[in-house]
Formats: structure tokens, sequence, C-alpha cells
């Protein structure tokens, strides 16, 4: 009976080993997969470096469009103050041109 006994007690004590030893194997496991390694890291952040040298060109890119586009608008309104009158001008210039047919019209009745 203490033969049995013995046994049953040691096949517990291996059952309660191996267990032990399963969940942590399995802890390791999971934590070792969630962990970051140097690869990982170090590929993320290539990558991540591509994509500032990207952005930063298009960011130059969309610098110098607007720089352009800029530039034209300046050119507009440059050449637009030519022709630009204000509103005050304009009536002044009707109201002189009004005078001046009055003018002629008063020669031309007599």
């Amino acid at each position: 009976m203490e033969e049995i006994t013995s046994q049953f007690f040691w096949i517990i004590i291996g059952a309660f080993f191996s267990l032990i030893v399963g969940v942590i194997t399995f802890i390791i496991r999971n934590a070792i997969s969630k962990n970051a390694t140097k690869e990982t890291v170090e590929a993320k952040t290539d990558l991540l470096e591509k994509d500032i040298q990207y952005l930063t060109k298009e960011l130059n890119s969309c610098e110098g469009k607007f720089s352009i586009l800029h530039k034209r608008i300046s050119e507009l309104r440059d050449s637009s103050k030519e022709i630009y009158v204000s509103k005050e001008l304009f009536h002044q210039t009707i109201k002189q041109l009004n005078e001046k047919l009055d003018t002629i019209l008063k020669f031309v009745e007599k």
C-alpha cells in the first residue's frame, strides 16, 4: 500500500511540475512574441524614415508649386494695376466727358 501511495504521490508531483513548466513556457513564448526584437524595431524605423523622406519630398514639391502660384498672382496683380480704375476716378472721368459733350452740343446747336 505504501508503494502505491508513494508512486501515486510522485505521479502527482510530476504532473504538477509538468503543468508549472508548461505554464511558464507559455508565458515566456507569449512574452517573446509580444516583445519587439532589434530587427523588427530597425525594420520599422527604416520604414518610418522612408515615409518621412517621401513626405519631405512632397512638402518641398508643394512649396515649389506654392511659390510658382504666388509669383503668378503677383504678376497678375502688377498687370492689373494698369487696368484697375477706382470708382471715384471712373465717375470723375464720366463727369468730365459729359461736360465736354455738353460743351460740344452747345456749339453744335448754335
